[in-house]
C-alpha cells in the first residue's frame, strides 16, 4: 500500500519513546507520521508506525527484561527475525521483511523489531465477520507456504536462543527438556497441572520413542493459528465471488527447531488436522509428505500436551485477571486431561 506523506501541519501523536526506536531504527533523521496500537498479541507490545516519508511498518518491543516470563521466552524477536530470514527466499512477500532490529536505547536485554506492514486481514477476522467467508483456495495456499517452509533445516533441535538453554543433538532430547521447562514454570508460578507436573513429565518421557524418527531439524514455526494467517478480503482484488487468497504469515517468535509434524497442532487448533483438506491438499500438492500412522497420532498427542501447557501455564506470568485465568484453564484443562489420557494408552 502506498502512503502519502502527510502535510507539514499535521499532528501526529507524540511518543519520545517511539521516537527514539525510529530514530535509532531508521537514522536520526526519521519522523513519525502515526502510530496505532494493535491487539492480538499477548507477550510482545505491538504497533503500526508510519514514517513521514510514507514507509508503513509493524513495530514489535519485547517486554522489559525483568518482566516474568516462560523459560522458552528467550530472544523471541530475534527468533522471529530468524524465521523471516530462512523463510523470505522460499516464500518471497508471504513473510514480512526485517526493516531493522536491535536493543532499545536504555533498556539492556529488550529488544525491538521493525517489519514492513503486509496486506490482508486473519482468516480468523475473515471467519468471524457479519457473513462466514469460505476460505478453500486460502487454506490450499497456507499448505503450499507450509510445505516450503518445511524445507529449512538446521545444526540443531530446540529453540535458536540459545539463552532458553532449550537446545540438543537429537529431538526426543530437545523435547524432553522443553516439555520439563514448562512444567517447572508451572511450579515456579504456582500453578497446578492436570494430573501433576510429576505425572506430566512421567507420560512425556513414556513417549519419547515415538520421536526417534525425526532426524533432521526442519524450521517450525508452532503458531500458525487462524490469528496469524492473512488473506485478501473476497473481492478486494476481483469479483464479488472471488475467494480470499493467503497474504501473510506472520508472528514467527515462538518457532523451533524440530519436526515439522509440530506445526499441524496450531493449524488445527483445538481440531483435527485431517479435517482440513483443502490444506492437506496444499502441502501434498507441494512434496510435503503427511502419513497419519499410529506414530504420528502419537506424536501429535505430545505436541497438543506441550502447547495445552504452554497455554495453561502462561496466563500467570503475563498478569492476567484470575477470572480470566480461571476461564482459559478451565477450557484447557480437559483437552490437556484428554491428550495425557492418551499418552498414557497404547499407540494405535
Amino acid at each position: 500500500m502506498c502512503v502519502q506523506p502527510p502535510a507539514a501541519d499535521r499532528p501526529f501523536p507524540a511518543d519520545p519513546a517511539l521516537d527514539a526506536l525510529v530514530g535509532s531504527a531508521f537514522g536520526r533523521g526519521a519522523r513519525v507520521r502515526e502510530h496505532t496500537a494493535l491487539s492480538g498479541g499477548t507477550y510482545n507490545t505491538v504497533r503500526s508506525v508510519v514514517l513521514r516519508d510514507g514507509r508503513r511498518s509493524v513495530l514489535k518491543v519485547a517486554p522489559p527484561a525483568d518482566r516474568p516470563r516462560l523459560t522458552y521466552e528467550q530472544g523471541l524477536l530475534a527468533t522471529e527475525a530468524l524465521v523471516y530470514a530462512r523463510a523470505r527466499p522460499l516464500l518471497g512477500g508471504l513473510v514480512p521483511r526485517v526493516l531493522a532490529s536491535g536493543r532499545v536505547p536504555g533498556e539492556p536485554g529488550r529488544e525491538y523489531l521493525f517489519l514492513d506492514h503486509l496486506p490482508g486481514e486473519t482468516l480468523e477476522d475473515l471467519r468471524s465477520g457479519e457473513a462466514t467467508v469460505r476460505s478453500s483456495a486460502a487454506r490450499r495456499d497456507l499448505g503450499r507456504a507450509v510445505a516450503a517452509l518445511h524445507t529449512v533445516t538446521g545444526d540443531a533441535f530446540g529453540y535458536p536462543a540459545g539463552s532458553a538453554g532449550l537446545r540438543a543433538d537429537t529431538w526426543p532430547e530437545a523435547f524432553r527438556a522443553m516439555a520439563e521447562a514448562v512444567v517447572a514454570d508451572a511450579r515456579r508460578f504456582s500453578v497446578p497441572l492436570p494430573g501433576g507436573g510429576a505425572e506430566v513429565v512421567r507420560l512425556v518421557s513414556a513417549n519419547l520413542v515415538h520421536l526417534a524418527p525425526v532426524r533432521t531439524p526442519v524450521l517450525t514455526h508452532f503458531d500458525l493459528w487462524d490469528g496469524n494467517v492473512l488473506a485478501s478480503r473476497p473481492g478486494a482484488d476481483g469479483g464479488p465471488d472471488r475467494e480470499p487468497r493467503l497474504t501473510g504469515i506472520i508472528d514467527a517468535e515462538r518457532a523451533f527447531w524440530g519436526d515439522p509434524a509440530a506445526d499441524l497442532v496450531s493449524l488445527a487448533l483445538f481440531g483435527d488436522i485431517r479435517d482440513d483438506a483443502d490444506f492437506l491438499a496444499g502441502y501434498r500438492d507441494t512434496g510435503g509428505v503427511l502419513d497419519f500412522s499410529p506414530g504420528l497420532l502419537r506424536r501429535l498427542a505430545l505436541y497438543r500436551t506441550y502447547l495445552y501447557l504452554i497455554m495453561f501455564v502462561e496466563p500467570t506470568p503475563r498478569g492476567r485477571a484470575p477470572a480470566d485465568a480461571a476461564r482459559t484453564r478451565g477450557f484447557l484443562g480437559p483437552l490437556l486431561e484428554a491428550e495425557l489420557a492418551e499418552l498414557a494408552g497404547p499407540a494405535s
